[in-house]
């Protein structure tokens, strides 16, 4: 009930950009106004999936659960700002397996107790992390994430192909009403990021906040909370392997279909987009990944768990906003041959010579 009442945040946002009131107002309120849209894509993909049957379905869950990192991104983009979209990225990763998973294993932990889940279907969803995703490598992440699509669609023999029927609901009228909200949804979020990226650098700037910071908190943060409102839905529901699935599964996706699409819209429209990732931002996803991959392994789930991933997570907050944007540039340049600098190497760093 409240998304709805949130809802009305939207035209409000769109009018204050459009009569060019304070950044600072400006920024607030489209960032409120993402949240409800988020909401609005997720439920509606939701829908969808529903009426597709499980392995189509899911697909098509899996594929628009990123739909509003992507948008977002594009349009951050279009605006040139890279650097924040290559930190929203990040952000992303760190809310789903952060964020996401740490308030799941809370509420579904104060509701149920420690609840066991499968590890052996989740051990096969590792991460690596990486510095660079140049234009070759994101050719051989969308060629992965296209097999990855094939396996879902032609190895699950034994589950249905054929939707669900849905009772006391008029199937085409429900299936329509879903492709609008999600058309609507992705439009209007298109304005309202448009009108947050514009706005974003003159807050940011008054406010003291990095490029770093902004990306990988408010825009990474934002863009995350369809996977984090899911999860925890799924939690409550007492449906622990939906919950991992929501969160890794997504991380997995940002790494093989989202940023790889944002290389090439940065080609495309003349903003590099090379993610070379500073060493303290792979630090922080290495990290999300180990622990995340330690509450798998343990194959139960608890809500002190919880509490350890949401205090990681704001821990690494904490670190970024302290973290000057100058320091990040350095790590970047090096990761692009600029300044040669072993990946994750504790010896100190070695700049040219001035």
């Amino acid at each position: 009930m409240m998304m709805r009442w949130l809802l009305l945040v939207v035209p409000v946002a769109l009018t204050l950009r459009f009569f060019e009131a304070k950044p600072l107002l400006v920024f607030a309120t489209s960032l409120l106004a993402i949240v409800p849209l988020v909401e609005l894509m997720g439920s509606a993909t939701e829908r969808l999936a529903h009426r597709l049957g499980s392995v189509i379905g899911g697909l098509i869950n899996t594929t628009l659960s990123n739909a509003p990192e992507l948008i977002i991104g594009v349009v951050a983009l279009h605006n040139g700002l890279g650097r924040v979209v290559k930190a929203s990225l990040t952000g992303s990763i760190l809310v789903n397996l952060l964020v996401g998973l740490g308030c799941a294993l809370v509420v579904g932990g104060l509701r149920y107790g420690t609840r066991l889940f499968d590890r052996s279907r989740l051990r096969t969803t590792g991460l690596e992390g990486t510095r660079d995703l140049s234009l070759e490598l994101s050719v051989i992440l969308l060629v992965l994430y296209a097999g990855n699509v094939l396996v879902n669609i032609f190895g699950h023999q034994d589950e249905s192909l054929t939707p669900e029927a849905d009772v006391g609901e008029g199937q085409p009228t429900a299936f329509v009403r879903s492709l609008a909200m999600l058309a609507v949804g992705g439009i209007l979020l298109a304005f309202v990021s448009d009108a947050l990226s514009e706005s974003l650098g003159p807050t940011a700037k008054s406010l003291g906040l990095s490029d770093t910071f902004s990306g990988i908190v408010l825009l990474g943060g934002v863009g995350g909370i369809g996977e984090v409102l899911t999860a925890v839905r799924f939690a409550r529901q007492g449906k622990q392997e939906l919950v991992m699935a929501a969160t890794v599964g997504s991380t997995i996706q940002m790494v093989l279909l989202v940023a790889p699409l944002l290389v090439f819209t940065g080609v495309v429209i003349g903003e590099p987009m090379n993610l070379a990732f500073s060493v303290f931002e792979v630090v922080a996803i290495v990290l999300a990944i180990v622990i995340a991959r330690e509450v798998m392994n343990a194959g139960q789930a608890n809500w002190m768990e919880g509490l350890v991933l949401l205090a990681t997570y704001l821990i690494l907050a904490i670190g970024f906003y302290h973290l000057p944007d100058g320091v990040v540039a350095r790590d970047r340049m090096a990761a692009e041959g600029e300044i040669v600098v072993p990946l994750l190497d504790p010896a100190p760093a070695t700049t040219p010579e001035q």
